[in-house]
């Protein structure tokens, strides 16, 4: 059986080094806890132990989960969009990581529904060449960036980027660098951001010593997926 919070320790010692390494705070890092085939009761566990931030990939196995769990906590979709999933996305989803197409922004913005404040956004950056994952390249970013802040029911918050599992340590450590290179440079061309969202499991180190602000954490809280 999976130690949650055992886990959930060892954790926190590897991110408290990593941000002392880097001399950062540890209020400069927001942990989102990747939920996806775990239970409402592994969740729930995950919530006892500080957590209020948790990541799903795949909308119909979310839905019941955001209906049924018990606590108010922030939901972030961090999976692949279909089209014809956006409209239910905007309605429970608090954050969309994985935005790289203006049809879907499109759908999200319409979908949002008034009540609710702005969906939260970042776009997914493609960072290697052979990366075959639905992402935008750096040169395209500026002119995407723009086209999201005009819609109103969408809050454009940053960026996130994923390097692939086989990637060396200094391959992934560039990878970062050029992710919050262009992060920075669209901040200086007056697009407004405030989140870099990257890392995960086996990188994070990296990632903060990047200046990563939010990591996606799976395999090390809930244990390895079945």
């Amino acid at each position: 059986m999976i130690d949650i919070e055992k886990n959930h320790h060892t954790l926190q010692a590897r991110i408290r080094s990593s941000l002392a390494l880097a001399n950062r705070g540890d209020s400069e890092l927001t942990v989102v806890a990747v939920s996806k085939k775990k239970s409402l009761a592994d969740i729930g566990k995950a919530y006892r132990l500080g957590l209020i931030n948790f990541g799903e990939n795949y909308l119909q196995e979310a839905i019941p989960k955001i209906e049924n769990f018990e606590h108010d906590v922030v939901w972030h979709f961090i999976g692949s969009i279909q089209s014809n999933k956006a409209k239910a996305i905007a309605k429970y989803f608090d954050w969309v990581h994985t935005l790289t197409r203006d049809k879907i922004a499109n759908r999200l913005n319409e979908s949002r529904p008034k009540e609710m404040p702005p969906l939260n956004i970042c776009i997914q950056v493609k960072l290697e060449e052979n990366d075959t994952r639905n992402s935008l390249a750096i040169d395209q970013l500026h002119d995407f960036a723009l086209k999201i802040k005009v819609l109103p029911n969408l809050k454009l918050r940053g960026l996130m980027g994923m390097t692939s599992f086989k990637a060396s340590e200094e391959q992934r450590n560039q990878s970062y660098q050029k992710m919050r290179s262009e992060f920075k440079a669209l901040i200086k061309k007056g697009i407004e951001m405030d989140t870099l969202s990257m890392g995960m499991s086996d990188d994070l180190e990296i990632a903060i010593q990047n200046h990563s602000n939010m990591i996606r954490i799976g395999t090390a809280l809930f244990g390895s997926r079945e």
